[in-house]
């Protein structure tokens, strides 16, 4: 099965943002994944919840919601009222740790998706006794912030850490990587348990979207499967894993 795509709304300027998303739309893109940066979890900024329903407006995938920015738990309603199929939060945005399953809890109240991502600095052991609480582990593999870095390596065996993690506790989370994501760091994801990716400067200066979607979806794909007719346009189940609902 192929890892889903996650198209990022960044590194597009917000001003060319929409045309890029109707572009997406005629793909066989799995998700769009938002960008949402504050200016204060992180240095940059992009858009807020209104630019997210004016974005699901413009296409017919799922939103793939990443809240980039401090004290998110008071934005997870408008983010839901917007249209956001997945909500992610950031670890590191939480001071007090005990609050941190009570928003997981409240994204899933909304009837969206709840995923939690963490920075490459913090430590995959400390992420752990929240994964029971998530339906989508977002591993970053760059810097929170900033479009066109390198993946950082080191994620392979976090990754490694995390999946040992979820077999011995039998669990079945999402995973999704963001960060350096293309055709040459994609194939070493494939052994890693990794379910979708995020798909960033790579493929917005492709010069052929769908190509270079199907392309990289072709990656992973085994040997014995068809490269053609990877998904239906609408599909958006998880390989074996959880089910993502369109509103």
């Amino acid at each position: 099965m192929a890892i889903k795509i996650s198209a990022s709304t960044n590194p597009p300027k917000l001003d060319m943002l929409n045309d890029y998303i109707l572009k997406l739309n005629q793909t066989d893109v799995d998700y769009i994944h938002c960008d949402v940066m504050d200016g204060r979890f992180v240095k940059a900024k992009t858009f807020n919840a209104k630019k997210v329903k004016e974005l699901k407006t413009l296409t017919d995938k799922p939103l793939d919601v990443h809240l980039m920015v401090k004290n998110p738990g008071c934005k997870i309603k408008g983010y839901a009222k917007a249209g956001a199929n997945i909500i992610t939060i950031h670890y590191e945005s939480i001071k007090n740790k005990n609050k941190l399953i009570t928003l997981l809890q409240k994204i899933k109240k909304y009837g969206v998706f709840a995923g939690l991502s963490f920075n490459p600095t913090t430590s995959v052991l400390e992420i752990l006794p929240y994964i029971y609480f998530c339906d989508m582990l977002l591993v970053m593999s760059v810097v929170p912030g900033k479009s066109g870095q390198e993946f950082m390596t080191e994620t392979l065996l976090r990754l490694e850490t995390i999946n040992k993690f979820l077999k011995k506790q039998k669990m079945e989370v999402v995973i999704e990587v963001d960060g350096g994501v293309n055709d040459k760091t994609l194939p070493l994801l494939l052994d890693k348990g990794v379910d979708s990716v995020v798909v960033g400067s790579y493929l917005y200066k492709s010069e052929n979207l769908s190509k270079t979607i199907t392309s990289l979806k072709n990656l992973t794909l085994n040997p014995e499967e068809k490269p053609t007719k990877l998904t239906k346009k609408n599909d958006v189940k998880k390989p074996a894993k959880k089910k993502i609902t369109k509103k």
